[in-house]
């Protein structure tokens, strides 16, 4: 239970920090990610468990790594703020930071 509580937490900040500013992507991310762990919720079997926690961890470092949102600027062009976590991010270096 507390480790699933943490890793719905990490998942939550993961969301908040990709979509900072964008109340529309924080509200339906967020109730995504409740809709998930919720369908998960009564899942007892420990394989399994650990499996939906380690798939949770995963996504929270993808959305975290991965995510960059880009807004429209005064021009009509969409530009991004990235992030020094976001440079240089391969999906195999994701992994390895689990």
């Amino acid at each position: 239970m507390a480790k699933g509580l943490s890793v719905y937490r990490q998942c939550l900040r993961s969301v908040q920090q990709s979509f900072r500013g964008d109340q529309f992507m924080l509200h339906n991310s967020r109730k995504e990610l409740r809709s998930k762990f919720e369908a998960n919720r009564h899942v007892l079997d420990s394989g399994a468990v650990k499996k939906l926690l380690a798939e949770g961890a995963e996504a929270a470092d993808f959305i975290k790594t991965f995510v960059v949102q880009a807004k429209l600027n005064e021009r009509g062009n969409f530009e991004m703020k990235v992030q020094p976590h976001h440079a240089d991010a391969t999906a195999e270096e994701a992994a390895l930071r689990r």
